[in-house]
């Protein structure tokens, strides 16, 4: 059984269930068990026999529906979060899903950004991400010190900051910068170096595909020296410049006919 987090996507219409599965793999870079079925009983089926961290699941399905699928989960001790995906006409049981479980409700057609945002709220409020093998991993790392730990925070507020060094990090947690130095890459197992960009790497995605910022602007807010360097640091990370990069995701979300009834 995997101990990967696991997202069950109920949807009987096969673009929108093809187009949410694409877009959590390409967000999720594999590091999920993503399953999916075609109609609310399958849904149930599944459920009864493997466990699911969050359900995705359209309201309105023939045999059975999002709500009786919730209804029923729920009668059977298999309570499960899940996400509702709705029209505008069936507003009024989405709210009353929010009492079967429900943590959050999309209206339809999709939106890309929308999808992601409610996924990543739920997976943040049932803690997770703990258990997510992904590239965001050195984001929170299990760090024991608690110095190490203000260090973190810390260099997440002064992201934007080209100039941050691990002077500044030691001045602001009150210790000696070889001392933060070695400690750093005992707790966190990078250098600090190394983390920063890792960071500003990771961030500078996150704005790319969640935004329409340009490439200077990405380039500021994740604190690179100037748009120049970033795209250099960029390519020579994912073989892409942003701009390639950006441009391939949208690329795939057009071809998965996301968002398309």
């Amino acid at each position: 059984m995997s101990e990967l987090p696991c997202i069950l996507i109920a949807e009987d219409e096969l673009p929108t269930r093809n187009g949410i599965m694409k877009a959590l793999q390409t967000w999720s870079e594999g590091k999920i068990n993503l399953q999916v079925a075609e109609n609310g009983m399958e849904a149930f089926h599944y459920r009864k026999t493997n466990p699911v961290d969050l359900l995705i699941t359209d309201i309105r399905m023939p045999g059975l529906n999002g709500i009786q699928l919730l209804e029923r989960l729920k009668k059977e001790g298999l309570q499960t979060k899940s996400i509702l995906l709705t029209g505008y006409a069936e507003f009024e049981y989405a709210r009353k899903a929010l009492t079967l479980g429900a943590v959050n409700y999309i209206l339809k057609p999709v939106e890309f950004q929308n999808l992601i945002s409610a996924v990543e709220e739920a997976f943040e409020e049932n803690k997770l991400w703990k258990r997510v093998n992904h590239d965001s991993s050195f984001i929170v790392p299990q760090v024991l010190n608690d110095s190490i730990r203000k260090s973190l925070v810390y260099i997440s507020a002064e992201l934007w900051n080209p100039s941050l060094g691990i002077k500044d990090v030691a001045e602001h947690i009150h210790l000696n910068s070889s001392y933060v130095s070695v400690l750093f890459k005992e707790e966190t197992g990078y250098t600090f170096s190394d983390y920063l960009t890792r960071l500003r790497l990771f961030k500078s995605k996150e704005l790319l595909l969640g935004t329409d910022m340009k490439i200077y602007e990405v380039a500021e807010r994740t604190g690179f020296s100037s748009s120049k360097y970033f795209v250099k640091v960029f390519r020579e990370a994912e073989l892409l410049t942003p701009k390639e990069f950006r441009n391939e995701h949208k690329k795939m979300m057009n071809k998965s006919g996301f968002g398309h009834e």
